[in-house]
């Protein structure tokens, strides 16, 4: 089991600039559905990556077959994959705009996840972010954020 707010707070306490997708970010625009993971979206930059090298040691973090993580940071279409003490974690690259972090943290709504403040993907970036994924899981998403919404923001 993931410990959600611990893993933002982190990410929080450690100045990292993040904006949470995926799994939780679903929830958070009303679907109700599991999720095993905490996904966030980083620009990989050196400041990020310096940052992330920490958390990454404090949170003892390897790949999901427990082998070591050499990466210190995320590369567009190569997220990092962390199992860690807290659960599993995943940190993805920006896209290029508008779904550059920059983008989608000024369109982010600021929630609560379990006792934790975090900038949550705003529903159209959710959105466009999952349609270019377009994994059998987003695929499923997508529908299950149609019912909550009714029809869903067009994207580019």
């Amino acid at each position: 089991m993931t410990d959600f707010g611990q893993v933002l707070s982190d990410l929080n306490e450690a100045g990292i600039r993040y904006v949470v997708v995926g799994g939780i970010a679903v929830i958070g625009h009303g679907v109700v559905r599991a999720t095993r993971d905490v996904d966030v979206m980083v620009t990989p930059d050196d400041e990020t990556a310096a940052a992330l090298v920490g958390l990454m040691d404090g949170w003892e973090a390897t790949r999901p077959d427990g082998s070591p993580e050499p990466r210190d940071r995320p590369s567009r279409g190569w997220p990092l994959h962390l199992r860690t003490r807290l659960g599993l974690v995943d940190v993805l690259a920006e896209e290029d705009p508008p779904l550059d972090l920059a983008g989608l943290l000024s369109r982010a709504q600021t929630r609560t996840v379990e006792g934790t403040q975090a900038p949550l993907c705003g529903l159209a970036d959710l959105v466009a972010l999952k349609r270019r994924s377009a994994r059998p899981g987003d695929i499923e998403d997508l529908a299950k954020l149609e019912i909550a919404h009714g029809e869903l923001p067009e994207t580019g």
